[in-house]
């Protein structure tokens, strides 16, 4: 999310996870027509069942705190996800950093989300802080916000790192947003990023580590398995996320990233391929 959403708006958005990189280093790959707007600490606090049922259910609903400034937000996912997210998301102001249950009774919600919301069954499930850089970019016809997130998702007795570029369309062509994205991608260190901030925390409240999943029944749930093995919550595993990329990618492209996956390193271009390889038919 960034400002200039507006409720009922969709979210089209891609993210890379990414190592060991700071705010210098992205500022750094960026058009010099990037203009940095700030550096915020955002405290956001996530809502669900104890048993998860608003993740199962494909919806996120959070509250952001950015010093006292306070807002509720509400995603929708879309049933299949990969290197570029559509969202339904709606931005709504609140007084203090919990939820307003009259003002989500009057969105378009699933009726099991409305029965939670109404039987106030939904509590705080974890929460994350993070440090985030905005810079806005225009690139080609897209208006684009470029966000660097680093920080952790917290559950009463489990965390972990997020670590992790969004760049997120305002307005323009989708194929102008994706061609930023490349270029970002080869001049960094880094991977399709799957694992949204909600599944990490609800990954952590079940202690569900990505490498005990079922193996993928398609190339692309291969692809996005790789992805999930390469993430600090799977370790990263490089030998899973070598399995996974055999599944998923011919034999030359399997030659060229395996050496420095095995060494647990991001190989140049890695990142580049993830995301294509997830839009193919899509785009």
């Amino acid at each position: 999310m960034n400002p200039e959403s507006t409720p009922d708006a969709i979210e089209i958005e891609l993210k890379f996870a990414v190592r060991d990189v700071e705010v210098d280093q992205v500022q750094a790959v960026l058009p010099s027509s990037a203009h940095c707007l700030h550096t915020r600490t955002l405290a956001n606090r996530y809502f669900d069942t104890a048993d998860g049922r608003l993740h199962a259910s494909g919806v996120a609903i959070r509250t952001r705190s950015v010093e006292s400034t306070h807002e509720m937000t509400v995603k929708i996912r879309e049933p299949d996800e990969g290197g570029l997210t559509r969202r339904k998301e709606w931005n709504l102001p609140v007084a203090v950093p919990e939820l307003d249950r009259d003002q989500l009774m009057q969105l378009p919600l699933p009726n099991l989300v409305r029965d939670l919301v109404q039987t106030d069954r939904l509590q705080v499930a974890f929460e994350n802080t993070l440090r985030r850089t905005d810079w806005r970019v225009q690139w080609g016809a897209c208006d684009a916000m470029v966000s660097l997130d680093l920080g952790e998702v917290r559950t009463k007795d489990s965390q972990s790192l997020v670590s992790e570029i969004e760049i997120e369309s305002l307005a323009g062509p989708v194929s102008d947003l994706i061609d930023l994205g490349l270029e970002i991608a080869d001049r960094l260190p880094c991977f399709m990023g799957v694992i949204s901030k909600a599944e990490r925390g609800e990954r952590l409240l079940r202690h569900a580590d990505p490498q005990a999943d079922d193996d993928p029944t398609t190339e692309t749930g291969w692809l996005y398995r790789m992805s999930r093995m390469l993430d600090p919550l799977a370790g990263p595993s490089p030998k899973e996320a070598i399995r996974a990329l055999a599944h998923c990618a011919p034999e030359a492209v399997v030659a060229r990233f395996e050496p420095l996956l095995s060494q647990g390193q991001l190989p140049p271009g890695l990142g580049r391929w993830m995301l294509l390889r997830s839009l193919e038919g899509t785009t």
